[in-house]
């Protein structure tokens, strides 16, 4: 499975590739810092997965989740964050298909075993 990784700090960056590198049938095709260069390289290389930083730096997450949806990409996306997800965010991403979000301050644990399903048989549990 293709997953392009979206995050602007260069040192969670490492910290996500090192991991997902772990994960058996996920291979990282690309990795962005901002909006546009998000939106560029998912409508280019067409990834399987992306895993989605809610804030960017430039832009915001939800603004490439509605380019790459507006485009008709049905890409499946994990979202990030290192703040509160507010109510906003979760309805956003419930019309945009958001599989989850996954809160950076509680550690990748539950990311990598839901990274793990996805790879296995393309589900999550409700969430």
């Amino acid at each position: 499975m293709k997953i392009v990784v979206v995050e602007d700090s260069p040192p969670m960056q490492r910290v996500l590739l090192s991991q997902l590198a772990r994960v058996p049938g996920l291979e990282v095709v690309g990795v962005a810092s901002g909006e546009p260069e998000a939106i560029e390289l998912i409508e280019r290389v067409r990834p399987d997965l992306v895993l989605l930083d809610l804030f960017l730096s430039p832009g915001h997450g939800m603004k490439v989740l509605e380019a790459v949806r507006r485009a008709q990409n049905p890409v499946k996306v994990l979202i990030l964050s290192n703040e509160l997800i507010h109510d906003e965010y979760r309805q956003l991403g419930e019309k945009f298909d958001v599989l989850a979000f996954h809160d950076k301050g509680e550690g990748l644990g539950r990311l990598l075993a839901d990274l793990h399903r996805v790879v296995a048989d393309h589900t999550l549990p409700p969430a």
